[in-house]
């Protein structure tokens, strides 16, 4: 297969030199030589070392499918067409979907041809993969490991490195030592946004890693009386020096907080501005922003950008890390908090503080100056500490991937899951399907796939009980009966039929099962070490990526935007999910078991009389009747939950769906659905309602519990809880003029910006923390800015908060609202 994988070239004359580089693949790009575009390989040594090296014969390529004998004549003769972009047509039979094609390759002399002769060919035939980014293209077919030791071969040539072939290592390792800063950077902007064409970048701070050694420091150009500051001449030295640190410390990876969108944007703007040259590549190319779906990249030559604010949110949305699944926005400062012991350094207006803001500070003299240089410092050092935690999870994603970790790290589930496919359907011999149309995306939106199975709880407090999950269910269901779009057939004798009727092959090999089964059985080997190794970053990290990974094909096959969708698949996926479930509950019953909730691939059981011993009996034979790699293992055992209602249309009173909170023997609390979670309940109702559910599931005390909510009504009425535990927070989507009706986010901002103490850029899409004061006819006109309020509604936060919040779970223990704020007597003395 023409271009499959490099081609180790032997011959030599006096003027080249052969070499073997073990080492790590960073970054694929390309770079133009000659007016021709080629592949360039960004290889960093394990001598230290990072090598530019050029692949000199991989060439532009797409496929086409011809109508008829006439149209594949009329595109034989074009290579011969000296206007033609077109260099070469070999045939290359080929599948999609398991449906055998008579399909063309076919070469052009540039990248930038791909689509344009794709477009043109489409009145006589098929074209696929012509929307393939071409460094992504040389990934799937050269199927070079990333971010994994191999050995490089290389020739140099006239004064180039060309790659000529690559060996993979016995034992590739965990990678090497990369380079890296963290930076951040301040801006002087009086009118509250900051103008990249008039309003300066005053200050630039960075924390880096490099060859083994650590510092940091700020680079300005005022004189700051602090040992981490370098002085220079004016905003273009700043540039400058910021520049030469990075070539000197010689910076592989290169990371920021919202610093595609922000701060790298408003670099490469200013300095347009300044009619200065900005470019910290390592090689050839600008420094440039990209489009990398809804997302803006950053493209540095010969390094990688990552921008940590795009991971923390995937790394939040894929729920890889508890710390920060119950956060209200994700700001650094709070991200920071979370993950770390310390509170990060911040620059607000609070009590003891006469600055405001960043200009304030700059504009104040010695003090404000120094605040400020120690403010810019802390943001790359709490920088440094996300950076540290969250990044191994997106190495391990390239890895598990193969796709860089620059794409990695601005790609979504969906997209990680896509390129992996892609490289399989190289490897199977299978055209990449193009992408949905509209109308296609339109029509798959019209018709939903039925969902997952949910028994939900009767509302109340209940002890000994165990809950056992399905291990990866989806996947598990699709590797068990070779769910994928290439196996479904018709005329098939030896299938397996889905609850919805469609049938599977058993006998074709499909490339979803054959990845995900390739993933589940990676995941339990590192499962298996990580356990007798918990400290291991790499491990734990490793075991994430595999199951952010397999846990993702399923939404992907369902995907309306998805080049492999498939209605037949996704919907006969989630119905084994449901007759699984359904199975599972009944079977459990038949045991002698009460299973009192059922979600998707889990069940919560009650013991009764019965032992942990018979449970786990109950289990091991259930599972001896499940096919392929499918198993339902215990989660864990635990001594008291609460599970809680919600009323229907009718009125009547429900269990409530993902709505409940358990303990553990051994202590650990398990909670979900819970307003604590939610950003659009203040502190103190989140808090106030954690304290009840920790005491009820501890001790079992519900006088103790109720006690809790007395104090804090108590403390409410006499004014003594602090407006920082009162203050609520929600997003405004739209600007302030944009709404409809009045609500108290609305409000505060508006009254902001009637005072002038915030400007319309200020509050527009931010998020808004406000309090609901004791001044005003409606909770609304009670609305004020945290930093604008003096006083508080006690009657609001006890009747719409904190009361509320806990009545969710005191009324399963029978006690009422007027019992709870001391107006009455317990209905019924709970359990």
């Amino acid at each position: 297969m023409p271009d499959s994988k490099p081609i180790e070239n032997t011959d030599k004359d006096e003027s080249e030199e052969l070499l073997d580089i073990e080492g790590i693949l960073l970054e694929a790009d390309y770079t133009t030589i000659n007016e021709v575009v080629k592949i360039r390989l960004t290889i960093k040594g394990s001598d230290g070392k990072a090598y530019e090296a050029i692949d000199e014969e991989f060439r532009p390529y797409f496929f086409f499918v011809p109508k008829d004998d006439a149209a594949l004549e009329r595109v034989a003769a074009m290579p011969k067409d000296p206007y033609s972009q077109i260099s070469e047509i070999i045939n290359e039979p080929r599948s999609i979907f398991g449906k055998p094609l008579d399909s063309y390759r076919v070469y052009v002399k540039n990248p930038t041809d791909v689509p344009k002769t794709a477009e043109s060919l489409r009145v006589i035939g098929d074209t696929l993969e012509y929307d393939i980014p071409f460094s992504k293209r040389y990934l799937i077919d050269k199927e070079i490991p990333v971010l994994t030791k191999a050995v490089f071969k290389l020739k140099k040539s006239k004064g180039r490195l060309a790659i000529i072939g690559f060996e993979k290592k016995e034992d590739p390792g965990t990678g090497l030592e990369l380079n890296t800063m963290c930076f951040d950077i301040e801006t002087y902007s009086p009118l509250g946004i900051p103008r990249p064409e008039r309003d300066p970048v005053i200050m630039l701070s960075y924390s880096y890693s490099s060859n083994g050694k650590r510092g940091n420091g700020v680079i300005t150009f005022k004189e700051i009386n602090k040992p981490f500051v370098e002085c220079v001449e004016d905003e273009k030295a700043l540039y400058e020096s910021f520049a030469k640190k990075v070539l000197e410390l010689d910076i592989d990876i290169i990371s920021g907080y919202n610093s595609a969108n922000f701060d790298f944007n408003y670099l490469i703007e200013r300095a347009k501005a300044l009619k200065i040259d900005f470019n910290i590549s390592r090689f050839d190319g600008e420094t440039r922003i990209e489009k990398h779906g809804l997302v803006d990249k950053v493209k540095i030559g010969g390094r990688v950008h990552i921008d940590m604010y795009l991971v923390v949110k995937f790394v939040a949305v894929v729920g890889a890390a508890e710390s920060i699944l119950k956060l209200n926005s994700y700001t650094l400062k709070n991200v920071y908090d979370a993950i770390s012991k310390d509170e990060k350094l911040t620059v607000e207006k609070t009590k003891g503080q006469k600055w405001k803001d960043i200009n304030e500070l700059w504009d104040a003299g010695p003090e404000g100056l120094e605040l400020l240089a120690d403010y810019n410092l802390s943001d790359s050092e709490s920088l440094r500490k996300v950076y540290e935690t969250f990044v191994p999870i997106m190495i391990e994603l390239s890895r598990t991937t193969g796709n860089s970790i620059s794409d990695v790290s601005v790609s979504t589930t969906g997209q990680l899951v896509e390129y992996m496919l892609m490289r399989y359907a190289h490897e199977f011999n299978e055209l990449i399907p193009n992408k949905p149309t509209e109308r296609e995306i339109k029509a798959r939106l019209m018709d939903p796939i039925e969902g997952a199975y949910v028994k939900t709880p009767d509302p109340g407090i209940y002890e000994n009980m165990a809950i056992f999950d399905f291990r990866g269910l989806y996947p598990s269901i699709i590797i068990s009966h070779n769910i994928d779009p290439s196996s479904l057939c018709r005329d098939c004798t030896d299938y397996y039929e889905s609850p919805t009727g469609d049938k599977f092959s058993k006998t074709k090999k499909a490339i979803m099962p054959t990845i995900l089964d390739l993933l589940v059985k990676q995941r339990a080997e590192v499962k298996k070490l990580y356990k007798k190794d918990k400290g291991s970053i790499f491990l734990g990290s490793r075991s994430q990526a595999l199951k952010i990974t397999s846990n993702s094909f399923y939404g992907y096959l369902g995907y309306a935007r998805s080049r492999w969708y498939s209605r037949e698949c996704a919907s006969s996926v989630t119905a084994y999910g449901r007759q699984y479930i359904h199975n599972t509950i009944e079977q459990a019953e038949a045991a002698g078991f009460k299973v009192i909730y059922g979600d998707t691939d889990s069940i919560v059981m009650l013991l009764g009389n019965k032992s942990k011993e018979e449970a786990s009996a109950f289990v091991a034979e259930f599972n001896k009747k499940l096919p392929g790699s499918m198993e339902l293992e215990l989660e864990d055992f635990y001594k008291r939950g609460i599970f809680v209602g919600k009323k229907t249309e009718k009125g009547t009173i429900t269990g409530a769906k993902k709505k409940y909170a358990l303990i553990t023997e051994t202590g650990y609390i398990k909670i979900r659905g819970f307003e604590l979670v939610r950003r659009d309940w203040s502190k103190i109702a989140r808090e106030t309602q954690r304290k009840v559910l920790e005491t009820i599931l501890k001790e079992g005390s519900a006088e103790k519990a109720i006690q809790i909510v007395k104090d804090v009504i108590k403390e409410l009425r006499e004014g003594n809880v602090p407006l920082s535990e009162l203050s609520i927070s929600t997003q405004l989507r739209k600007s302030i003029d944009g709404y409809d009706s009045k609500s108290p986010e609305l409000a505060a901002a508006k009254d902001a910006v009637s005072s002038g103490i915030k400007t319309k850029d200020e509050v527009e899409h931010a998020v808004i923390s406000y309090v609901i004061t004791k001044h005003g006819d409606s909770i609304s006109d009670k609305a004020k800015l945290l930093e604008l309020a003096k006083d508080y509604d006690p009657d609001y936060y006890i009747n719409n908060q904190v009361v509320p919040a806990t009545m969710k779970i005191l009324k399963e223990l029978n006690y009422s609202e007027d019992e709870i704020k001391g107006l009455g007597k317990q209905k019924k003395l709970g359990a």
